[in-house]
């Protein structure tokens, strides 16, 4: 077939997740993966499979832009009807191919993992769980833990909205069917919804009276976190693990929130890391442990800038006092260039490697522009933009530079200067200008010699772990737990359309290489090795960052991709190292679960070129 037609299947797995493709992809996985479906729904969820399938076994094949849409258009009166009465997570099945495809996401909510942990096609599988296997072995619930997702992996509740949304009261707009429904009937409403506000970087005004302000909360509890839609999970086969050596309520709690917020906002609009720092002590109190805090993707980073915000405002010994042991896992601690190239142009991987079907479609709902604007108002994604500058992410380290301008190669501080720079600052970015002209360029640590009248760095570097020092916990123990092996951006080739009106002036050149415009290295799919892991291997291996020397140990998990079908969904398998699915590995799992219950040590295990990149770098 014409590479241009390539359909993704990675991206489908995991990381589309993380762009809006997913609205298409997920579904075509659910329903044509055909999970086991049990009762009388089987026969009405082969007919709904059928329809929706062929819709998009249209779209794919369409042979010119106008016939695209008028497939786009009839997938979207399917999904009408599929979704006519579907509210909520769970929903029960009503007549016909509505029936069918209400019954299969169903039955593909709660998935078999529970009794058969991996259910592969034509492989063995394993008889036992994890969690079940460590606790024959002896392991027991010890330190109490706290989770923290990444972004994007909370589920978002609509509380007060505009007339769109008004029959949405508490459904969610992010992490549903319903989510689905609502893009499909009205994806402006949507992304209204979903955005904030771009130049406070808070809540919205509703229209058309602007009287009042739209308000989207993250759902809380352990089902904020568990699956993301129908059988995706996320943090479900996490939660059950630690369940089977005894966890529950009371020694275990999910810190979501809202993933759009910058972490300074987190605090002055939810009271965030007070309420964090409230369940810690309480489970601390409690169990009489101190707590291990276990974080995903941009949780590292989060919890990061939290460790500065509690010693600087509440207690210089407090992660001391109440902190066993931190493990992150896939945390892009010195940023991610998927977060940059969203920013500046609102594409990336997931979008660009769908090829021209999916991308005309993607681009009918969703315009460049207002998907660089919706992630231009999530601060959030700025707060994982790549750290440290030339230092981290130039061409001496990388191999390859961060930008390309057409033929040419530019520097670090160029490429951030294509996004802001001093005396011009996008009007959606300036809330954020302190960060994106400051906090994210630093590579080296902040002095107080640097101003005579501070005590303590600006906040506008908490986020950076080159800038600002570890709090003094000698009994603290950090772990860096992520994948390897599956290729990943380091770098991206853009054109100057000149333009700033109907399209972003930095437009991704897909025809520039072979991959869409990108030139791939070694990671997770999402995260780039060095981020996941240069701060622990070499980052805090010194006393001017890390003062009173906390150990640090780095696992990497080789990709060992077996595809299986987990919930309706496409997955990487029990090995794998891929971004999300890594958090389903069960050798990871395994080593969660020796760290909480303080079973045995972990040891640590590099297999990819990290230490030759950590020689290498500050070198020049």
């Amino acid at each position: 077939a014409d590479r241009k037609w390539r359909f993704p299947l990675r991206a489908v797995r995991a990381s589309a997740v993380f762009g809006l493709g997913f609205v298409c992809c997920f579904l075509y996985f659910a329903i044509t993966g055909t999970p086991p479906v049990r009762s009388t729904a089987e026969r009405a969820a082969t007919m709904a499979g059928a329809a929706v399938a062929k819709a998009m076994d249209e779209m794919l094949t369409a042979a010119s832009p106008e016939s695209l849409l008028n497939a786009t258009t009839k997938l979207k009166a399917i999904m009408d009807l599929q979704f006519s009465d579907f509210s909520g997570r769970f929903a029960s099945a009503t007549t016909g191919l509505s029936e069918g495809f209400v019954g299969l996401l169903a039955n593909a909510t709660r998935p078999d993992w529970p009794s058969v942990p991996w259910p592969m096609r034509g492989q063995e599988v394993e008889k036992e769980r994890v969690g079940r296997r460590m606790a024959r072995k002896g392991a027991r619930a010890y330190s109490p833990v706290v989770m923290i997702p990444g972004i994007i992996t909370t589920g978002l509740e609509v509380w007060d909205g505009e007339e769109c949304m008004r029959a949405g009261f508490r459904q969610r707009i992010w992490g549903s069917a319903t989510m689905l429904q609502t893009i499909m009937r009205d994806s402006e409403c949507w992304v209204r919804h979903l955005s904030l506000n771009s130049t406070t970087g808070l809540d919205p005004l509703q229209s058309p009276h602007f009287n009042r302000t739209i308000r989207v909360r993250p759902a809380q509890g352990f089902e904020s976190a568990d699956f993301f839609f129908g059988g995706y999970w996320l943090w479900g086969p996490m939660i059950e693990a630690l369940a089977d050596i005894g966890y529950d309520v009371n020694s275990m709690h999910m810190a979501s929130f809202d993933w759009r917020l910058s972490f300074e906002h987190l605090e002055k609009r939810d009271r965030y890391f007070t309420r964090l720092r409230q369940n810690v002590e309480t489970l601390v109190s409690t169990n009489e442990v101190k707590a291990t805090i276990v974080v995903h993707s941009m949780g590292g980073n989060l919890w990061h800038y939290f460790m500065q915000w509690v010693t600087h405002r509440v207690d210089p010994d407090w992660v001391n006092k109440y902190i066993r042991s931190e493990i992150l896992i896939s945390s892009p601690m010195l940023g991610l260039p998927k977060a940059f190239y969203s920013l500046l142009a609102g594409d990336n991987r997931d979008f660009a490697g769908m090829g021209t079907g999916f991308h005309t479609v993607i681009n009918h709902f969703f315009t460049r522009m207002s998907r660089r604007s919706l992630w231009r108002s999530c601060s959030s994604l700025a707060m994982m933009a790549p750290m440290g500058g030339e230092s981290i992410w130039g061409e001496e380290l990388n191999g390859e530079p961060l930008v390309r301008l057409g033929r040419r190669a530019i520097n670090v501080t160029e490429a951030y200067d294509l996004l802001a720079k001093e005396g011009d600052v996008p009007q959606d970015l300036q809330r954020i200008a302190p960060w994106l002209l400051d906090g994210m360029r630093r590579s080296s640590l902040w002095r107080a010699d640097e101003d005579s009248n501070a005590t303590e760095p600006p906040e506008r570097f908490w986020a950076n772990p080159l800038a600002v020092p570890l709090p003094w916990a000698p009994d603290l123990r950090k772990y860096s737990f992520y994948g390897i092996g599956v290729q990943t951006e380091f770098s991206a080739v853009f054109e100057d359309t000149g333009d700033e009106k109907t399209t972003p002036r930095y437009i991704l050149d897909v025809g520039a290489t072979a991959d869409f415009g990108f030139v791939f290295g070694n990671g997770d799919y999402s995260v780039p090795v060095h981020s996941l892991g240069l701060m622990c291997l070499r980052g805090w291996n010194d006393t001017l960052r890390n003062p009173s020397g906390t150990r640090c140990t780095t696992k990497e998990f080789p990709d060992e991709p077996a595809p299986v079908l987990s919930g309706g969904f496409r997955r990487g398998g029990p090995k794998s190292g891929d971004h999300i699915d890594i958090l389903g590995n069960q050798e990871l799992l395994e080593d969660v679960l020796k760290v909480v219950s303080g079973m045995e040590e972990v040891q640590e295990r590099i297999v990819s070129n990290l230490p030759d990149i950590a020689s290498q770098w500050g070198r020049s």
